[in-house]
C-alpha cells in the first residue's frame, strides 16, 4: 500500500516538471496589430537564464534556427520557440499594419453648392487607440494642387464663399510626421451651381407694334447660369410656351397675333435653385379692317356733322330773312338798290347828311366763274346841322349782297384800263 502511494507522487511530480518546462513566447510589445515599419521584440522563456540559453525558432512551423532566446522581427507570421531541457511553446501570431490611423475619408456639405455660399470639407480619421496621442498633419488638394487650409494641423478646410473657380476634384492627406507615414482619401467632385441672371426679353415687332395674322418671334436668354435652364414666356400671367435649354444658346417661339394678344409679356429662367424675371415688354395689335371700319365710321360722322351745322346756318338765315320781310314795307333807308348805284347812295331821311362809303369785296369764291361779293356801309365825315340820329342797324352789317358771273377777259390790258375807268367812275 505504501508503495503504490510512493510511485503516484512519483507521477504527479514528473508530470509538473514536464508542465513546467514547456516554453513560452513573449511578444514586446503586447498588442497587435503592429504598426508597419516597427520592430516587434519576441522572447522566449524556458528552465535556465535567458542570456545563457539558446533557442529553437520557427515560424509558420518552420524552423528558422538555432538563435538566442531574444529575437527582434518586423515581419507577420506565427512565431513559436524551445529552449534545451523544455517542451515547443505555444504559437504566437504577429499582425502588422498601417493603422497608427485608418485612412482619411473626404466629406463635405455639400458636392453641389450654389455660388456665394460657404462650403466645409472635413478629412475624418482615426488613430490607433495604443497612439492617440499621435500628430497628424492636414492638407487637401484641387485638381492635384494644394490648397492652404486654416491650420496644418487641422482636419477641415473653410471656404466662406465658394466661386466657380473653386469647382473640382478635392482630395485631403494625412501625415503622421514622426513615422513618416502619409495616407490619402477618396476624391470628391465639386460642381459649384451658378444662379441665372436676369434674362433678356426681346421680339421681333417693329416698334412693339403688330397687326392681327402678323407672326411674332419671341426671344429669351441669360448670360450667366448652370443648365439646364427652364424658360417660360408669358402674355400677362398666362404661360405660353416652355423651352429647356441645355447649352448658352437663346430660346424662341412664334406666335401668330389676334386682338386679344396686345398687352404685356416676359419671360421667366428658371435653372431648379434660382429664377429670374425679364422686364416687361408692351405689344400693341391693331386690327386693319376694323381700323378702316372705325375711320369710315368717323370720316361719315364727321359728314353728317358738318350738314347739320350748314342746315342749322341756313335756317338762322333763312329765319332772319324771313324776320326782315315782315317788317314795314318802307324800303330800309341804308339799303342800296343795286351795286352799280353804290357810288351815290340814296337816303330815305336826306335831312341826315351822312354818306354811306361803299366796301364790298369777294367772300370766298367757291365755283370758278362765280364771285360773291359782299356790300357795307361805313360812315366818314362830320354830321350836318340836323342831329336826328340814324336808325340803328339790327342785323349784320351786310347791307347787299349780289352772285355775278365773273367773265374771263380775252384782251387783260383792256379788261385792265376798263377796271380803272370803273374805279374812278365810282369814287
Amino acid at each position: 500500500m505504501l508503495l503504490w502511494v510512493l510511485l503516484l507522487i512519483l507521477g504527479l511530480l514528473s508530470r509538473q516538471a514536464a508542465i513546467a518546462k514547456k516554453s513560452v513566447v513573449e511578444p514586446r510589445p503586447s498588442w497587435t496589430p503592429i504598426l508597419e515599419g516597427e520592430a516587434v521584440t519576441l522572447i522566449c522563456h524556458g528552465v535556465g537564464p535567458l542570456k545563457e540559453e539558446r533557442a529553437w525558432w520557427y515560424k509558420n512551423q518552420q524552423l528558422r534556427g538555432i538563435l538566442s532566446t531574444i529575437i527582434q522581427t518586423n515581419h507577420p507570421g506565427e512565431y513559436r520557440c524551445q529552449t534545451q531541457g523544455s517542451t515547443l511553446s505555444d504559437p504566437v501570431n504577429l499582425v502588422f499594419s498601417s493603422e497608427l490611423f485608418s485612412p482619411p475619408e473626404l466629406k463635405t456639405t455639400t458636392s453641389e453648392p450654389i455660388e456665394g455660399t460657404p462650403v466645409n470639407l472635413s478629412c475624418e480619421t482615426q488613430l490607433s487607440p495604443q497612439r492617440l496621442d499621435t500628430k497628424l498633419y492636414f492638407s487637401f488638394t484641387r485638381d492635384g494642387m494644394v490648397i492652404t487650409s486654416s491650420g496644418k494641423n487641422s482636419h477641415v478646410l473653410q471656404i466662406p464663399t465658394i466661386q466657380t473657380k473653386d469647382s473640382g476634384s478635392y482630395r485631403c492627406e494625412a501625415k503622421a510626421v514622426t513615422q513618416n507615414i502619409l495616407k490619402q482619401s477618396n476624391y470628391v467632385k465639386i460642381s459649384v451651381k451658378i444662379p441665372v441672371s436676369q434674362p433678356f426679353f426681346n421680339l421681333s415687332a417693329f416698334r412693339a407694334q403688330a397687326s392681327v395674322g402678323d407672326v411674332v418671334e419671341f426671344h429669351c436668354k441669360v448670360l450667366r447660369g448652370s443648365f439646364p435652364i427652364q424658360y417660360q414666356f408669358y402674355h400677362e400671367n398666362t404661360i405660353l410656351e416652355n423651352k429647356i435649354a441645355l447649352s448658352g444658346d437663346a430660346v424662341s417661339f412664334n406666335l401668330t397675333m389676334t386682338v386679344g394678344h396686345s398687352g404685356n409679356y416676359f419671360c421667366k429662367a428658371n435653372n431648379s435653385f434660382s429664377y429670374q424675371l425679364s422686364k416687361n415688354l408692351t405689344l400693341s395689335i391693331s386690327d386693319p379692317i376694323r381700323s378702316q371700319t372705325n375711320t369710315n365710321i368717323m370720316e361719315i360722322t364727321v359728314a353728317l356733322i358738318i350738314i347739320f351745322n350748314l342746315t342749322i346756318v341756313v335756317l338762322v338765315v333763312y329765319f332772319k330773312l324771313l324776320r326782315k320781310s315782315g317788317r314795314s314795307s318802307t324800303p330800309n333807308p341804308y339799303r342800296v338798290s343795286s351795286i352799280s348805284d353804290l357810288q351815290e347812295p340814296v337816303y330815305s331821311n336826306p335831312s341826315s347828311q351822312k354818306e354811306l362809303m361803299p366796301i364790298y369785296g369777294n367772300v370766298n369764291p367757291v365755283a370758278e366763274n362765280v364771285v360773291y361779293s359782299e356790300v357795307t356801309s361805313k360812315e366818314y365825315g362830320k354830321e350836318a346841322n340836323n342831329t336826328k340820329k340814324l336808325p340803328e342797324i339790327e342785323d349784320s352789317p351786310v347791307i347787299y349782297a349780289e352772285v355775278k358771273q365773273k367773265h374771263q377777259p380775252r384782251d387783260s390790258k383792256k379788261t385792265n384800263a376798263a377796271d380803272r375807268r370803273q374805279d374812278v367812275a365810282e369814287n
